[in-house]
């Protein structure tokens, strides 16, 4: 058969790798049109409620390109952290391993107001063997100046954090499992202000740091504090010890030796706490032993 025009040169097929090249490109066009994105968007919802014990609700959903889900006004809710909102979580999902029975996704969730380019934002990677979240995962992330006070108030009244965390578990492990995983999270916060916090009878004064730089390492539901220290108006702190994970996490276990070279506004502070007069710049060490919500303060 002739044809009525002439094919330009870059656009004659002339070996069996260009059809087949062309026939495996279509082959993907067609699978991106046709992927059952409105059943798999509902999957992930139902099986992240399920692992996570959290109720997590979007307001709206759409197809982003080439194979993405995003979901927008995102609300995360529980009973030990309350309700989180999100401005929009986008999911990258690895269509080839999906037909296989794995899941790979790749992450972005994005905080309300906030007006500086890149800002509010954490990113990483979701992969199980499974749909259903059954067997081992795995988790990473990056955070990119994250405001603290959206996912702790009333703990935190100013502050933004940047780190990077990584933890694996095997969620046939039964419902704590992921407290039983192991995994590190290494974190930088600036211009923090912790508000009064109930630690027994008395109760820890809201202090302010400039910077706060921390190290954790988890396995087996132990976490060892490998670095802690920080600084500000109120002087020094520095901190090294293990936290024992509890389920709720408000119930986990401190055991932390403190040092504190406090500044004159300390000072003043800590004498609502059972603790000898603090001199400003005479360092001092204690414990801070016991579950979060009740820690003693001790010698």
């Amino acid at each position: 058969m002739t044809l009525p025009f002439a094919w330009p040169e870059v656009l004659k097929f002339k070996s069996p790798v260009v059809w087949g090249v062309t026939s495996f490109a279509c082959f993907i066009l067609f699978l991106l049109l046709t992927f059952p994105y409105g059943p798999l968007q509902h999957r992930l919802l139902t099986e992240l409620n399920r692992a996570s014990g959290l109720e997590v609700r979007a307001a709206d959903w759409s197809v982003g390109f080439p194979v993405a889900i995003e979901w927008r006004d995102v609300v995360l809710a529980g009973p030990t952290i309350g309700a989180i909102p999100l401005e929009a979580v986008r999911t990258t999902i690895g269509v080839f391993q999906a037909f296989f029975g794995q899941l790979v996704i790749d992450y972005a969730v994005q905080l309300p107001g906030v007006a500086q380019a890149g800002a509010g934002r954490a990113t990483g990677s979701v992969t199980t063997g499974s749909w259903s979240l059954r067997g081992p995962v795995a988790v990473k992330g990056h955070l990119q100046q994250m405001d603290l006070v959206s996912i702790l108030k009333p703990y935190v009244s100013r502050g933004t954090v940047q780190g990077d965390f990584m933890h694996r578990w095997d969620s046939a492990q039964g419902a704590n499992a992921v407290l039983k995983g192991e995994g590190t999270l290494k974190l930088e916060i600036k211009d923090l202000m912790v508000e009064r916090i109930a630690a027994g009878t008395p109760s820890i004064p809201s202090i302010t740091f400039n910077r706060l730089q921390g190290a954790i390492t988890c396995h087996d539901a132990a976490c060892d504090v490998t670095e802690l220290k920080g600084d500000g108006a109120d002087g020094s702190v520095t901190a090294q010890g293990r936290i024992m994970l509890r389920q709720p996490l408000q119930q986990s276990v401190l055991d932390l030796t403190v040092t504190v070279i406090p500044g004159a506004g300390f000072a003043q502070k800590a004498a609502s706490l059972s603790l000898p007069p603090f001199q400003p710049g005479n360092p001092i060490t204690f414990k801070l032993v016991g579950p979060i919500v009740n820690a003693k303060v001790a010698l």
